[in-house]
């Protein structure tokens, strides 16, 4: 039986009392600014470098969970601590962002795709949604104007390459691109949001979309040719559940049921192709076509993952009823809960291996970060509560 109340609860409690108080305590750098993107399982700094799309999603994640929770202030103060490091430092003039930079802001790498422009605009759109400060406005739709154009040029430039190279596209980029659009689409004009957002979907349902299978490939050539190597082959399945999520968040918007049926169906795929019967858990890599797979850490258990399709089904859930989100929900949640809390610190693990233990004695690795933890523990939560407000009362989904 599944109780959507308590579920929603244990994620809720699982936000609160175990993933926000470790970053809140330990993540921030007082002395140079933003926050430490390497951290051991008990919180202690592991000396590095700062990723700048890692420091935006914290500052994204602690201005949203201000937005769309009670409001604590320490929350929008952490939010802005790391705001005010990266509008100093992760740009060059032109607003382009650097992908990495020391720990006192220094650009020591530049950045090689858009994530970072993507994750600098949505920690400034959400900064703005939470202060008001027409300063983060008018940065996030600067860095968005830049960071647009030069993707839309990258394609077009790659597209008209005739030998040469390999030039491969990577899923990441049209997925981290939709969020962008969600997150910025107060402070756009409509013509301009609607032409955007048709550009990202037609990239993600032609190119990346294999029909055949119903899985998103997570490297393409370009105009999404495919290409029968390893690589080409690779189904990511936390950044597939990802592009669910981001998929159903604009379902939700726009009220396209036939989309969100076609994203359920993509996430119940995924399930089936991922889900290791011998050690439970989703596996991190699947191969196309059921070929021997040469990535050593394709059957590792990462946290991320899991959250991020509990999230993806739950919306498919709610959005469509499909009667086996509920089965993989649970399975899935119990794995999670199991093996990934630390019983004796605040925080989880960041994966466990085939022994379902610690893989790593860290909670926090650049490019992981906490954006997937927040994210998704607070969306399950509140999308539970909604489903369990369209059940009878004393009624629970029955699981078979």
């Amino acid at each position: 039986m599944l109780d959507f109340h308590k579920l929603s609860a244990d994620y809720q409690q699982a936000l609160l009392r175990q993933i926000v108080p470790f970053w809140l305590k330990h993540s921030r750098d007082e002395q140079c600014g933003g926050y430490f993107d390497y951290l051991t399982d008990t919180g202690q700094v592991i000396e590095g470098d700062k990723f700048v799309t890692t420091q935006a999603q914290q500052v994204w994640a602690f201005a949203w969970l201000h937005n769309k929770f009670d409001g604590q202030p320490a929350w929008l103060e952490h939010a802005r601590h790391g705001a005010v490091f990266l509008s100093q430092f992760a740009h060059n003039e032109t607003l382009n962002a650097y992908g990495q930079l020391d720990r006192r802001g220094r650009s020591v790498a530049p950045s090689n795709d858009c994530l970072a422009d993507c994750s600098l605009v949505i920690a400034y759109a959400q900064l703005h949604r939470a202060t008001k400060d027409d300063e983060w406005a008018m940065l996030a739709r600067q860095t968005f104007s830049t960071l647009f154009q030069h993707w839309t040029n990258t394609r077009t430039e790659q597209a008209q390459i005739v030998g040469g190279f390999r030039q491969q596209c990577h899923l990441s980029e049209p997925v981290l691109l939709l969020k962008t659009l969600l997150e910025i689409q107060s402070l756009l004009d409509e013509e301009t949001w609607k032409e955007n957002i048709e550009a990202v979907l037609n990239v993600l349902l032609r190119e990346f979309l294999d029909r055949r299978t119903d899985t998103l490939r997570e490297y393409v050539l370009p105009e999404g040719s495919f290409f029968n190597t390893p690589d080409g082959r690779r189904l990511n399945v936390g950044l597939t559940f990802q592009a669910i999520g981001f998929l159903l968040d604009l379902c939700a918007e726009s009220g396209n049921r036939k989309l969100a049926m076609q994203a359920t169906t993509w996430s119940l795929r995924m399930c089936e192709l991922a889900w290791s019967e011998s050690t439970l858990g989703l596996n991190q890599y699947v191969d196309l076509k059921n070929q021997p797979l040469i990535f050593p850490e394709w059957s590792q258990k990462w946290a991320w993952v899991q959250v991020e399709a509990i999230s993806a089904l739950a919306k498919s859930y709610f959005q469509t009823r499909h009667p086996e989100c509920p089965k993989w929900i649970k399975r899935i949640h119990d794995f999670t809960f199991q093996y990934f809390p630390d019983p004796k610190h605040t925080g989880w693990h960041v994966a466990v291996g085939q022994n379902n233990q610690p893989l790593l004695a860290a909670k926090a690795i650049a490019p992981i970060g906490c954006f997937s933890l927040i994210r998704c523990l607070a969306e399950t939560a509140q999308t539970l509560t909604k489903c369990a407000q369209l059940q009878p009362v004393g009624r629970h989904i029955r699981i078979n």
